[in-house]
């Protein structure tokens, strides 16, 4: 009896069973038993004679108003289902989860959602017992049904073929939700991004024989999407929406999905997309000197359906005009024919402009675009000044003048070996003031020409200056300097701090980190330089002017008084404890602390200098302690505690980058952070993002979330008590450090991105391409940083992650690609969290007993007759440096052997590497 009522509470309510108590126990009960009643009821009185021998129905629901048609309102489990909306359905193109056998579980892949009218009736198109409505899906080329024919795979001579062997599209009926149906993130009409494409599909966990697979779905997705933007019309009215799904019994998406016309969805697309070639037989035709991503045009389906009807079917010219005869902003484009470029488009990152140019107005020409040249007054090869323009616009056109002339007369003056860095150096903080204050007369112009889109014209002069900035580059660069270049910097002092070695930030992290970068080549080749002490003029402009800057006095007061009275030979004592005993005993050190955490800060300061003056096209800096923890004040938004952090150097370094030139910064316009540190980065949005400040964007993809973390109790909290439940959240859930402060966006500053109890490659892949990617692109900063941290492996001993080192090589990419898209690839990378560190062996092997075996450097442990095995770090281990791990740790840290923070810190440096060479991920 107690458990059957148990599960009729569960199915009733929708609770899960343990989540009951007493009290809700009975009132479940009761309303099980009311609706049994009320079950009897009906069956006993519709239907029944009456003494006359005629049958007498009553109503459904005798105590209510019998005169309207009420049925049982649907669950409250799936209210939400019900409701559900994805953004950019009027498209009718999605990204969703194929429940096929063959498919992989949690892939999103392209699909096109069925229109209401296309759903024949009385197939599986009314409610299930659930309550819930079910969408149809048109699965555009998917890789799985290939797999599913023996006869395919017997007859398929490679892996491609077997993938692509299977129907071009395949329907699915799904339950929607936002695990099931997401957005489709490419929103540039015209073009299909390959090299997006590309770094999505490495996230995938797909064989690389299906992308040809993947290419072609984003193909068709593409062509579709286009043509329903521009080319039909578009359904917004929502609660039409929702009246007419009632009526027809079927989801609201059902119905404002796209209608698209019969004679379009029955094109020979197998035909056309086998006519398409390969990125990888034309990459040398994609090539393009604008440091943009390769692209391929989209297809015209609009062209192809107007050639199949009179008089273009029989040979005629298509026309310059919109279909409806009306002039229209796209009608060139919509028009024109979508070969393939005959010349090339795009050259890597490190390839600049060729520097053999005839007049400074031909230079203009050459790197600004035909409407920023027209709204400056270049647009002509006249010598008069168009008429009709505006003084703050003419400004402009002088700005760039003025910096190719200067740009022209350095060029031909050969520079004394001591001056090779200085002055292209003064020149590129030039062209980035110049584009600072052409972006601020574009902003605060009211009266535009007419015609004239302000936001495309910005975009225009952004690329217009970064042009320059990158030719500029190219014209002083050397070995060693310049394009192709990635710097590592370290400093020795960081090893100062001393954490002792039973917890997870120890000190052979450092060493280890190093090693891995030079595994990826630091410090082996002149274009990549390994850094290994900081300038003391960093410590001191760290101490005196940034570090004020990002914390406030009484924090580093604190801090600084606190190490002071560590005894000298004291190591892991708690740092950021205050006088009552709070703020965390996770974060520890030693008398050198303090020097190890400014060197961290002072060395991300060089970074910034070397990759915004052009000596480098990106730069990692392996430092510790790790710092995106660290707030203005101790435990930053309401934190447990400080989590390992002392000093904040990516906030520190943002700070320095936007800082005016007047008092000693760089003077950058905008400057984006994306962390994917496995924690939120608390200190980090506290410093730069507590309020909106339009110079800096935080992104951050993170473990947690809502129904991970719990939730704020409100006043209304006991009315919805029941569905927050069914969330998995309660009142009291402690969650994932440091809190709830990253499941929720405060404002257009920041963009947390929480990704559920554990990061998956998927999570952060969809992430990276639907949201991040946009955002950056939106924002257009002028220097990108990373909080590089690497504790969301899958062996890492905080078991948060579920991610191998390959995939920090992709998000790094990702990453590179944004940064090459936005600001001409600038990238500083900071070491943050990461701790899948095996037990090291110190260079001398002073502290092994005389039994170990050194050939498979193995060490009995005491008390046991367990060989562990350690890691030896050579060279890299600093004299000295000791780090025995407790047994029980050990054990933990055993499986890193194959695979772990080491590999982890080499493939994101060969990443940042690849990019500043132009090579693309495999």
């Amino acid at each position: 009896d107690v458990i059957g009522d148990l599960w009729k509470a569960m199915w009733l309510e929708d609770l899960e069973t343990f989540d009951l108590e007493a009290d809700e126990m009975q009132d479940a009960i009761k309303k099980w038993e009311s609706r049994e009643a009320r079950k009897k009821s009906r069956a006993s009185s519709v239907g029944s004679k009456t003494l006359s021998g005629t049958y007498v129905t009553r109503p459904k629901y005798p105590n209510k108003d019998s005169s309207k048609n009420q049925t049982r309102p649907p669950s409250a489990r799936f209210a939400n289902t019900l409701n559900f909306v994805v953004d950019g359905i009027e498209n009718g193109i999605v990204l969703a989860t194929s429940f096929h056998a063959n498919a992989r579980h949690g892939v999103l892949w392209p699909a096109r959602v069925m229109h209401v009218s296309e759903i024949k009736k009385g197939v599986n198109n009314q409610y299930s017992r659930r309550g819930v409505q079910k969408v149809h899906l048109i699965f555009l080329a998917p890789y799985w049904n290939g797999q599913s024919s023996a006869r395919a795979k017997s007859s398929a001579t490679s892996p491609q073929e077997i993938y692509s062997s299977g129907h071009l599209f395949e329907m699915e009926q799904l339950e929607p939700s936002s695990d099931v149906i997401q957005k489709y993130p490419y929103d540039n009409t015209g073009v299909l991004p390959i090299d997006q494409i590309r770094g999505a599909f490495r996230f995938l966990g797909l064989p690389k024989a299906a992308f040809s697979r993947y290419l072609d779905s984003h193909r068709l997705a593409v062509a579709l999407r286009g043509y329903s933007k521009l080319h039909l019309a578009k359904n917004n009215d929502i609660n039409n929406a929702s009246a007419f799904a009632s009526l027809t019994d079927c989801h609201t998406l059902s119905v404002r999905a796209a209608q698209f016309p019969p004679e379009l969805l029955n094109l020979p697309y197998q035909f056309m997309l086998s006519k398409i070639p390969q990125p990888a037989e034309r990459s040398s035709l994609l090539d393009s000197d604008d440091g943009e991503e390769i692209t391929e045009p989209m297809l015209k389906l609009n062209l192809i359906l107007r050639a199949m009807s009179p008089p273009y079917c029989f040979g005629g010219t298509l026309v310059k005009t919109d279909e409806d005869g009306k002039n229209a902003r796209s009608k060139e484009a919509e028009n024109s024919t979508p070969s393939m470029p005959s010349t090339p488009q795009n050259v890597p990152i490190a390839t600049i402009l060729s520097p053999d140019v005839k007049s400074l107005e031909l230079s203009i020409r050459k790197f600004a675009s035909e409407d920023l040249l027209c709204l400056i007054g270049h647009g002509s090869m006249k010598s008069e000044t168009p008429p009709g323009i505006s003084p703050p616009f003419l400004s402009l056109g002088l700005q760039l003048s003025s910096l190719l002339t200067k740009l022209n007369e350095e060029s031909g003056v050969k520079q004394a070996s001591n001056d090779h860095r200085k002055r292209p150096s003064a020149f590129l903080s030039t062209c980035l003031m110049v584009k600072a204050y052409g972006e601020d007369v574009l902003h605060a112009s009211k009266s535009p020409p007419s015609g004239c889109n302000m936001a495309h014209i910005t975009t225009e002069w952004r690329k217009c200056c970064e042009k320059i900035y990158r030719y500029a580059v190219g014209k002083h660069s050397s070995r060693g300097l310049g394009n192709g270049v990635t710097v590592v910097i370290t400093d020795s002092r960081c090893n100062l701090h001393l954490t002792g070695n039973e917890g997870f930030e120890r000190s052979v992290r450092l060493p280890a980190a190093i090693r891995g970068a030079k595994k990826a080549g630091a410090g082996q080749n002149v274009n990549m330089p390994l850094i290994t002490k900081v300038d003391d003029i960093y410590l001191k402009l760290a101490e005196e002017k940034i570090l004020p800057m990002a914390h406030k006095a009484s924090y580093l007061k604190r801090i600084k008084s606190k190490i002071l009275s560590i005894a000298p030979g004291a190591i892991g004592a708690p740092l950021t404890d205050d006088s009552d005993g709070e703020g965390g005993e996770d974060t520890l050190g030693s008398r050198g602390s303090y020097t190890a955490a400014l060197s961290g800060v002072a060395a991300a300061l060089d970074g910034v200098d070397r990759v915004v003056r052009g000596h480098c096209v990106n730069a990692f800096c392996a430092v510790r302690p790790p710092g995106h923890h660290a707030g203005k004040e101790l435990r930053a938004m309401n934190a447990i505690s400080n989590g390992f952090c002392l000093f904040n150097a990516a906030a520190c370094a943002a700070t320095y980058a936007t800082m005016s030139q007047s008092d000693g910064g760089h003077g950058l316009k905008r400057v984006c952070i994306i962390d994917f540190d496995v924690h939120h980065g608390n200190g980090t949005q506290d410093i730069l993002c507590s309020t909106h400040d339009p110079r800096f964007l935080y992104i951050s993809v993170h473990a947690g979330g809502a129904h991970i973390n719990g939730y704020e109790e409100t006043a209304d909290d006991d009315d919805d008590f029941a569905l927050r439940r069914s969330l998995g959240g309660s009142r009291n859930v402690e969650g994932i450090f440091p809190g709830r402060c990253g499941d929720t966006s405060p404002h257009p500053g920041v963009l947390n991105l929480p990704l559920g109890q554990k990061v998956t490659a998927h999570g952060i892949g969809n992430a990276l391409m639907s949201d991040v990617a946009p955002a950056v692109e939106a924002f257009a900063p002028d220097l990108l940083i990373l909080s590089a941290g690497f504790d969301a492996h899958k062996n890492d001993p905080l078991g948060m992650g579920g991610l191998s080192a390959d995939d920090f090589g992709s998000v790094t990419s990702v990453c590179c690609r944004m940064a090459a898209s936005a600001c001409s690839g600038r990238i500083l990378s900071l070491l943050e969290g990461g701790y899948g560190v095996p037990c090291c062996v110190p260079r001398d092997n002073l502290f092994l007993p005389p039994e170990v075996n050194k050939t498979s450097n193995t060490v009995p442990q005491h008390g046991t007759d367990v060989l562990m095995k350690r890691l030896d770090l050579g060279e890299d281990m600093p004299e000295g440096m000791q780090d025995t791990v407790p047994f029980l740790f050990q054990q933990k840290l055993d499986k890193c052997h194959a695979e772990g923070f080491l590999d982890c810190v080499r493939e994101h440096v060969s990443a940042l590497t690849k990019c500043t060479r132009g090579e693309k991920a495999a």
